[in-house]
C-alpha cells in the first residue's frame, strides 16, 4: 500500500515524522509531501521518503517576514497541483494550509483521509464573526 501524508505548512513535523514512521514499520509504502520548517531542525526521515514539494522560495527567504506572505499564496497552487497529480492509495492531508481557499479547490482523485485540527473557521479581521459557516460537503 502506497500512502502520502500531506504537510504542506510543515506545521507539525514530530507528529508527522512519528506517523510516517509509524506506517513505515508495518510495511507501508510513505511519502511525507511538505515543505521547508523555518524554525530548526527536523527528524530525519526513518524508513519513508520526505518530499518538500511546498513553499521553495518563500520558506527559504523572508525569514519570518509578511513579505514572504504573497510569494507563499503564489507558490500554492502550484504546490496543490503537484500533490493532487501523485497517485498514492491514501492521500493523508494533515493541514489545509488555506483552508478558506483549499475547501474550495482540493478534490483529490484517490481516497483521502483529513486530520480535523482546526473545525472552525478561522477568525480574521476579513472574518470576524464567532457564527459557524459551514460550506458544500466535498464529493
Amino acid at each position: 500500500m502506497r500512502v502520502v501524508i500531506a504537510d504542506p505548512p510543515a506545521f507539525t513535523p514530530p507528529y508527522d515524522h512519528e506517523l510516517a514512521s509509524a506506517l513505515a514499520r508495518a510495511g507501508v509504502d510513505v511519502e511525507l509531501v511538505t515543505s521547508r520548517f523555518r524554525f530548526g531542525a527536523t527528524p530525519s526521515a526513518d524508513g519513508y521518503r520526505r518530499t518538500e514539494l511546498f513553499y521553495p522560495l518563500s520558506s527559504r527567504l523572508f525569514r519570518r517576514s509578511r513579505l514572504r506572505l504573497p510569494l507563499k499564496a503564489a507558490e500554492h497552487l502550484p504546490g496543490t497541483a503537484r500533490l493532487l497529480r501523485r497517485r498514492p492509495d491514501v492521500l493523508h492531508l494533515q493541514w489545509l494550509a488555506a483552508p478558506e481557499l483549499d475547501a474550495r479547490i482540493f478534490r483529490p482523485r484517490v481516497p483521502a483521509v483529513f486530520t480535523a485540527h482546526d473545525l472552525l473557521p478561522r477568525r480574521t479581521a476579513g472574518n470576524s464573526s464567532s457564527r459557524i459557516r459551514v460550506g458544500p460537503a466535498a464529493s
